[in-house]
């Protein structure tokens, strides 16, 4: 029994038990300005099959300058950084007409800051203290869908 055919189209590459169809790779940039932080999320989101995180910003200046060099299709973005914040940053790439998806993943789960990301464009609003797991989910289903 020889491998199975290793496949590579621009997509993620894996070993596939026959010829079936992979799904495109949603890709990913982390924006957070704690290293161990974007380090536990990117083990956890590259855990979920179809998904690769392609960048990583500290704050939201470095997260809009990646988003233009690599064009990810979802954008997880912490709301207190320095330099510039999530919200300030997410309201810059509405402007600029760059439409990732984007989630916001902070510790500032109030009403009045889930509004407000809401409203500048986020698609999603989690709790990082208690909703990583709707994180993947949320990543899961993009995956499975193929929509980012």
């Amino acid at each position: 029994m020889g491998l199975a055919p290793r496949i590579s189209v621009g997509w993620r590459t894996r070993h596939s038990p026959g010829l079936m169809p992979l799904r495109p790779s949603v890709r990913v940039l982390v924006a957070d300005d704690s290293p161990r932080l974007r380090r536990l999320l990117r083990d956890a989101i590259e855990e979920v099959d179809g998904v690769e995180v392609v960048a990583e910003a500290a704050d939201g200046q470095e997260a809009l300058h990646r988003i233009r060099a690599c064009a990810p299709g979802v954008v997880v973005l912490d709301l207190q950084m320095p330099v510039m914040g999530g919200l300030l940053a997410l309201q810059h790439l509405r402007e600029a007409g760059r439409l990732p998806r984007v989630i916001v993943l902070t510790n500032h789960a109030d009403v009045m800051y889930r509004e407000a990301c809401l409203e500048a464009g986020a698609d999603h609003f989690f709790d990082k203290s208690a909703e990583l797991d709707r994180v993947l989910d949320v990543l899961r289903n993009l995956a499975e869908t193929g929509e980012a």
